[in-house]
């Protein structure tokens, strides 16, 4: 489960953004204010490096309109607010035992390559979960999530969704 934020240092969004600038993971902290992963992009697209969080507390996470060049792992994390609209996780996305607030988007992205799978593992998703118009190339593993807020993530034909690989 997720860390309490009073037991997390706590680190500034944009101190955030150099840390995964440089590389590093970023993990045990309290990420306070909005972490734009926009910013982290090379030319308002590309995303080249690796995103990972584990056991931190976010206020608010952005990565719309993004493709991430490295893979994007977030493990034991608590998000008020997060958004991933627009956004393709060519090197794969690794969501596990989080825990995700409000409203959820994942509309019109997906995209992963083969060998980089997306996993949504054991998470609580209190809001509801927008993958409208996703189209995953790769493989998909979703098992032993809670869709409190529902999703459509299944709805294949009203939503658009293409899974080249079965999930």
């Amino acid at each position: 489960m997720p860390a309490a934020p009073e037991l997390l240092a706590e680190l500034p969004a944009a101190t955030a953004l150099q840390m995964l600038r440089a590389g590093e993971s970023l993990r045990n902290y309290h990420i306070v204010g909005r972490l734009e992963l926009q910013k982290l992009a090379t030319d308002d697209v590309y995303c080249p490096c690796p995103i990972t969080l584990e056991h931190c507390q976010l206020n608010y996470m952005q990565g719309v309109m993004l493709q991430y060049q490295g893979p994007v792992i977030l493990r034991h994390c608590h998000f008020n607010r997060a958004d991933f609209a627009f956004a393709y996780f060519l090197q794969g996305l690794l969501i596990e035992d989080c825990v995700f607030e409000g409203y959820l988007d994942f509309q019109a992205g997906g995209h992963n390559k083969s060998g980089f799978p997306v996993r949504l593992l054991r998470n609580t998703f209190q809001g509801f979960v927008n993958f409208f118009d996703c189209w995953y190339e790769a493989e998909v593993q979703i098992e032993h999530n809670d869709f409190q807020g529902e999703t459509n993530l299944l709805s294949f034909s009203v939503n658009y969704m293409e899974f080249n690989v079965p999930p």
